[in-house]
């Protein structure tokens, strides 16, 4: 069995929290491309890691939400996929060797940034192809596991998993949006989204 999955067996299992605000704290501009500081301020992405392993955080993301080629092109950055996730798992790894105990790092990966048709514009064939992309740096960089996090769409989540286990055997934690009414953004209840 992974190493996570009989740790997630064992015991409740603690992740690091929200990068993007600390970030903006630290002087990230929301017009920027955040996901870019790996390269241009790793220094930043790197002390907002160590605070939350010395909080006591197991889980740690790497800070990759937006690093896909489909959100990249919106800042003329879809070439750098691969140096921006290979980068923040490096700084992930690097944090970890220096914690001195345990912990798991989640190539973390967020919506692509365009809805899939009919209703969007973003072909599925495409979408597929920048997930795809995307975790196959993610995993070969080192992550322990894959983490989807605040997803809107159902079929978009679904995609990006069933593309990770075509991809790789990492065990993969799925997250959705949910408004106050208890549904996702696109009308989806907890039941239907389990």
């Amino acid at each position: 069995m992974h190493p996570f999955l009989e740790s997630v067996h064992k015991r409740p299992l603690l992740f690091d929290g929200a990068m993007g605000t600390l970030l903006y704290a630290r002087g990230a501009s929301s017009e920027q491309c955040l996901e870019a500081l790996v390269v241009s301020h790793p220094g930043w992405v790197t002390e907002v890691h160590q605070a939350y392993a010395a909080a006591g955080a197991d889980v740690i993301k790497s800070h990759t939400f937006g690093a896909n080629r489909v959100r990249l092109a919106e800042h003329g950055m879809a070439d750098q996929v691969r140096e921006f996730n290979f980068r923040a798992v490096r700084l992930v790894r690097d944090v970890r060797e220096v914690a001195g105990r345990a912990l798991f790092i989640a190539g973390d990966i967020g919506p692509l940034g365009q809805r899939l048709a009919p209703m969007g514009r973003l072909s599925q064939h495409e979408a597929e192809e920048a997930f795809r992309e995307q975790i196959s740096v993610l995993w070969e960089a080192g992550s322990d596991l894959l983490l989807f996090e605040t997803f809107g769409e159902l079929d978009e989540i679904v995609l990006g998993v069933k593309t990770a286990k075509s991809v790789c055997d990492l065990p993969i934690v799925a997250s959705m949006t949910f408004a106050e009414d208890g549904v996702t953004p696109s009308g989806h209840s907890p039941p239907q989204v389990v």
